[in-house]
C-alpha cells in the first residue's frame, strides 16, 4: 500500500498532527474486501494491517480544522474532534481516496471530548454508507471496523470502536468558512487552488476556474440531495461542516431511511424544531450553498455568485424528475408530474411504506390492481390513481415485463430499517456479528430477491417504529 498525503502539504494552518490511538484489546471485526481491491490494499500484509489499525505511527497523519453553521448558528472553529486523516491511496481508477479513521482518540479539536466512537455508531455508519453506495448515492464508504474491550462513556458505558472510512475528499463547506471568517485570505486562496488541482482539475482549463468549480459543486450537491429525496433518505444533521465539497454524503449520525411516507418526518430526535425534516432537505442544501458562496465574495462579483446558486434548483429538479420517472416506469415528465403529487397524498394518508409501495408497483401488471389495493384502506382512491397510472404506462414503447424489470432495478427490496440496525447492534455488542453480516449482505445488493432473507424485507414491528436516534455516539 502506497500512502500519499497531499493535504498535509498545505501546512499547519489547515490541520494539527494527530496520531491514531488504538483501543484496548482492539480487533478487526469487518473488512470491506471489494473496496480494498479497488484501492489495491492487501490486508494480508502485516505492515498494511498495522498502518490501518493505528499501530504503526504515521508522521503525516492529521486532524483537519474547519468551522460550520450548526442548526443555523455559526461556530467559528470546529474540526476533526475524533477523526484522523491517515493519508490518501490511489485507486485502480486512477483517483486518490482519503483514508480517515473515526473514533481515533482525542485531537486538538475534541473540545474536552474523549475523541472516541462507540460500536453502535460505527455499525450504523458502516451499514448506511455501504447501503447508500449500492443505491448509487455518492457517499463515503467503510473499509474496516474495529471493536474493543475499552469502555466509552455516553449516557451509559458502551463498547469503544473505530471505523476506517474512505472518501474522495473530506473537505467540507466549513473549511472555506473557517478561513473566510478568520480573514485568512492567503490560506483561503491556497485551499481553492488545492481543490481545483485535486478535485476539479477539468475546471483549470476554463476561462474562470473558480466559477466553473463552484458551479460543479452546486450541481453535485443538487444531484446528491435529489437522490436522497428519491430513496427516502434523511441525513439528520445537515450542518455546513457535514457537507462535502466533492458532493459525497458524509458524517452519518442520526440518519434514517423513511419507512411510512411522511413528508415532514424528522429522524433526529434532537432536532426539536424540525430544521432538517425530510421535506426541507432541498431548501437546506441551497441554504448551505449560500453560506459557501459568501466565502468567495472577494473573488467573484455578487451577480456571479447569484448566477452560480441559480444552477441549483433546475439541476435538483431535473435529476429528481429523472429518478422518479425511473421508479415509476414512466417516460413522460408530464405524466409523472400529474401522478406523483396525488400518489404522495395517498401514501401519507394511508401511512404506506415508501419503499414497499414502489417495490410492489414494480411488480404491477396490466390490470393487476389487487396486490396494491390490499395495502390500503381507501381502495377506491388508490384504484382511481392506478387506472390513471396504467394509462400512462401504456404509452411506453416497451412491453410491461421489460418496464417492470427496469423498475425492479431501481426500487430496492431491502432497506436499512432502524429496527434491523438496532438488532444487528445488540447482537454485535454481545460479540455476535452474524446478524450484521446478514444485513450487510442484502444491503449491498438491495435489488436482488434474496428469498432466504425475506424476513429482512419486512416492515418494522410495532416496537421498531418507536426507536429514536440522536447525535450521541
Amino acid at each position: 500500500m502506497i500512502l500519499e498525503h497531499h493535504f498535509a502539504s498545505l501546512g499547519e494552518a489547515f490541520s494539527s498532527k494527530t496520531l491514531v490511538q488504538p483501543l484496548f484489546e482492539q480487533r478487526l471485526v469487518e473488512f470491506n474486501q471489494s473496496l480494498a481491491t479497488l484501492l489495491s490494499i492487501d490486508i494480508k500484509s502485516t505492515e498494511t494491517k498495522r498502518i490501518l489499525s493505528g499501530e504503526e505511527t504515521l508522521p503525516s497523519s492529521l486532524s483537519m480544522v474547519y468551522a460550520g453553521h450548526q442548526f443555523g448558528g455559526f461556530s467559528p472553529q470546529l474540526g476533526d474532534g475524533r477523526g484522523v486523516l491517515l493519508g490518501e491511496v490511489r485507486g485502480q481508477d486512477g483517483l486518490l481516496y482519503d483514508l480517515h479513521m473515526k473514533g481515533a482518540g482525542p485531537t486538538p479539536y475534541s473540545r474536552r471530548g474523549d475523541g472516541r466512537a462507540v460500536l453502535r455508531s460505527c455499525i450504523r455508519e458502516y451499514l448506511a454508507s455501504e447501503a447508500m453506495t449500492a443505491l448509487s448515492v455518492p457517499s463515503s464508504r467503510a473499509l474496516a471496523l474495529y471493536d474493543s474491550r475499552e469502555a466509552v462513556y455516553r449516557e451509559t458505558p458502551e463498547a469503544g470502536a473505530m471505523l476506517l472510512r474512505v472518501a474522495q475528499g473530506h473537505i467540507r463547506f466549513g473549511h472555506f468558512e473557517y478561513f473566510f471568517y478568520q480573514g485568512k485570505q492567503a490560506e483561503l486562496d491556497q485551499l481553492i487552488e488545492y481543490c481545483l488541482t485535486h478535485y476539479y482539475p477539468d475546471c483549470l482549463a476554463t476561462e474562470s476556474p473558480l466559477e466553473s468549480m463552484l458551479i460543479a459543486v452546486v450541481k453535485r450537491t443538487a444531484r446528491m440531495i435529489a437522490k436522497w429525496q428519491s430513496i427516502g433518505f434523511q441525513h439528520g444533521v445537515m450542518n455546513t461542516d457535514n457537507f462535502s465539497f466533492t458532493g459525497e454524503t458524509i458524517d452519518y449520525g442520526p440518519y434514517g431511511f423513511m419507512e411510512d411516507y411522511e413528508p415532514d418526518w424528522v429522524c433526529n430526535h434532537s432536532d426539536h424544531e424540525g430544521r432538517y425534516a425530510f421535506s426541507r432537505q432541498p431548501g437546506v442544501g441551497l441554504w448551505n450553498l449560500n453560506c459557501l458562496m459568501r466565502c468567495f465574495s472577494k473573488h467573484l462579483e455578487r451577480d456571479q455568485l447569484i448566477a452560480i446558486l441559480q444552477c441549483y434548483e433546475p439541476e435538483l429538479q431535473t435529476h429528481y424528475d429523472s429518478l422518479m420517472m425511473s421508479k415509476m416506469g414512466l417516460n413522460s415528465v408530464q405524466d409523472m408530474h400529474e401522478l406523483l403529487p396525488e400518489l404522495f397524498t395517498i401514501l401519507a394518508a394511508e401511512k404506506m411504506d415508501y419503499s414497499v409501495f414502489f417495490r410492489l408497483l414494480s411488480h404491477f401488471e396490466q390490470g393487476g390492481f389487487m396486490l396494491l389495493l390490499d395495502e390500503v384502506v381507501d381502495r377506491e382512491r388508490l384504484s382511481n390513481w392506478l387506472e390513471r397510472y396504467e394509462l400512462a404506462r401504456m404509452k411506453n414503447d416497451l412491453a410491461w415485463p421489460k418496464v417492470s424489470a427496469s423498475m425492479l432495478a431501481v426500487n430496492p427490496k431491502f432497506l436499512l430499517r432502524n429496527y434491523l440496525a438496532h438488532d444487528a447492534i445488540l447482537a454485535a455488542e454481545r460479540g455476535d456479528y452474524l446478524p450484521f453480516r446478514r444485513l450487510l449482505n442484502v444491503l449491498i445488493t438491495p435489488f436482488d430477491e434474496h428469498p432466504e432473507s425475506d424476513v429482512l424485507a419486512q416492515r418494522a414491528p410495532e416496537w421498531g417504529r418507536s426507536l429514536e436516534v440522536s447525535c450521541s455516539s
